[in-house]
């Protein structure tokens, strides 16, 4: 555990000057803050091609560069600066079309690795050797295929490995929009409160003539099948996260596929909150999509994401060809770390898996947790467990004291991932959503979800489980002695 960590108040004075703040950044999560080693390359292809007073972004591959640009509209300029990289620029006084330039990238995930930037620092000779770090020497995206496959009950061939969870998301929504739209359907249904960046993709990049409804409540299966059903012919595709993020709601899959099979539309799920290593969620979907940011890359080092066809889907001919003309694949040193990692993953998992368990029985009965939620804990849980599943790594509670004494206080890590080896924690919504915890409006919709903006998200690592729990038993405290939430 560690001791020297951010405090509340330096979240929030990281949101009142984010723009100052995020530039004088080293490091952060990847898609958010960009990193040090691709700041360094973007610098360098600037200078070199005599661009100056640009805004510009690394893109992976020129399908992704000119999607970027389509999205955008006039303004933007592309350049292949190296093998499969695209520099794409616009004048930094267009301030708005810059940022929906950043915003794109980090929605999509189609950005450069930090390791493609390393290496190419390293080929124009602005960085020394390269770190050294145990990877897979073999031929990774087969083996990671293969692992995958086993994993969620596919063949090899229906797994498509991405850049990130994002990469995955943003084609498996593309190749199903595409494939919809060509047989008339055009409405979409999101269950249940989504990741921001998935939420934003369903919300902005819809088109005309296309429309999204949504309903944050997944535990009401009748009034969800209700749902499905009004939408009739019309019905493109339902979106949901099982166990959904935060709150680590669990549905009813096998009832919602069916309904969605009759009304002709496809199911996308998402499991990546309790992972494919704890839930076995294909048979009851068209298309699964996860991170393997988390729990595969228990590390925490990896950046990647895949996608997995149900072979015996209705859907299955119309989404194969289309779902690889979208994503953006992982970078081959991406990949081989990744599969090192994923080779040790199931007996990590196995002990988040253990210690979230016990974590949750002693937070349950604390006074100081007023709500607490956990997959594991869910009605609709047990019917999705794999065999040598548990209830993930994630818990989220609401206290009754103080949110923020007890944030100071905890002694973990503080950031916004989890299903990583090492105890992880934050404030939520105020890193994913600050825009609804400060807004009256953005409040009325977390309380349409039922989401506390107070809410703290744990992953629990694989330390020993007293460790962990000494930690909270001071942290508690603290917020029981400072008295009610903030």
């Amino acid at each position: 555990m560690i001791s020297s960590l951010p405090t509340m108040a330096d979240v929030r004075g990281y949101e009142e000057k984010e723009a100052r703040v995020v530039e004088a950044m080293d490091s952060g999560y990847p898609r958010f803050v960009v990193h040090t080693y691709i700041r360094r390359l973007l610098a360098f292809y600037l200078e070199r091609s005599g661009l100056f007073d640009c805004a510009a972004v690394l893109v992976s591959g020129r399908r992704a560069a000119g999607r970027l640009q389509a999205f955008c509209g006039n303004g933007l300029e592309l350049l292949a600066v190296d093998d499969g990289v695209f520099l794409v620029h616009v004048a930094e006084a267009e301030v708005a079309l810059a940022e929906r330039m950043r915003k794109n990238v980090q929605h999509t995930g189609c950005g450069i690795a930090s390791r493609q930037a390393e290496d190419l620092l390293q080929q124009h000779g602005l960085l020394g050797a390269v770190f050294e770090e145990a990877a897979f020497a073999g031929n990774a995206e087969a083996e990671a295929e293969r692992l995958l496959a086993e994993r969620v009950g596919c063949g090899a061939r229906d797994v498509l490995l991405c850049a990130s969870g994002m990469s995955a998301f943003y084609a498996s929504f593309s190749a199903v929009r595409e494939y919809q739209r060509g047989r008339g359907r055009t409405s979409w249904l999101q269950l249940g409160w989504l990741y921001l960046d998935s939420g934003v993709i369903l919300k902005d990049f819809l088109g005309e003539g296309e429309s999204l409804e949504s309903v944050f409540d997944v535990s009401d299966t009748e009034v969800l099948l209700e749902k499905i059903r009004s939408m009739g012919d019309s019905l493109a595709a339902v979106v949901v996260e099982c166990p959904s993020n935060p709150l680590l709601r669990v549905c009813d899959l096998e009832r919602l596929y069916r309904a969605v099979r009759e009304q002709g539309g496809v199911l996308v799920v998402d499991p990546t909150m309790a992972s494919i290593y704890n839930v076995d969620v294909l048979r009851h979907a068209d298309l699964l999509t996860t991170s393997l940011t988390k729990y595969a890359a228990h590390q925490g080092d990896v950046m990647a994401g895949a996608l997995a066809l149900n072979p015996d889907s209705p859907h299955y001919g119309g989404l194969v060809g289309r779902v690889s003309s979208y994503h953006v694949p992982p970078y081959p040193r991406d990949l081989a770390r990744l599969v090192q990692e994923m080779r040790g993953a199931p007996e990590a998992v196995s002990r988040m898996n253990a210690n979230a368990a016990r974590l949750f029985a002693y937070l349950k009965g604390h006074p100081a947790v007023r709500r607490i939620f956990y997959a594991g804990e869910e009605a609709g849980f047990a019917p999705l467990q794999s065999a040598e599943g548990g209830g993930g790594a994630v818990l989220s509670i609401e206290l009754t004291g103080s949110m923020e004494a007890f944030y100071d206080a905890v002694r973990v890590m503080k950031g916004p991932s989890f299903g990583t080896r090492f105890t992880l924690l934050c404030p939520f919504l105020y890193l994913a959503h600050y825009d609804l915890v400060t807004s009256e409006s953005g409040r009325a919709l977390l309380a349409e979800a039922g989401i506390d903006p107070e809410l703290i998200r744990i992953s629990v690592g694989i330390e020993p489980y007293e460790e962990i729990e000494a930690v909270f038993v001071e942290a508690l405290a603290a917020s029981m002695e400072n008295g009610c939430t903030i």
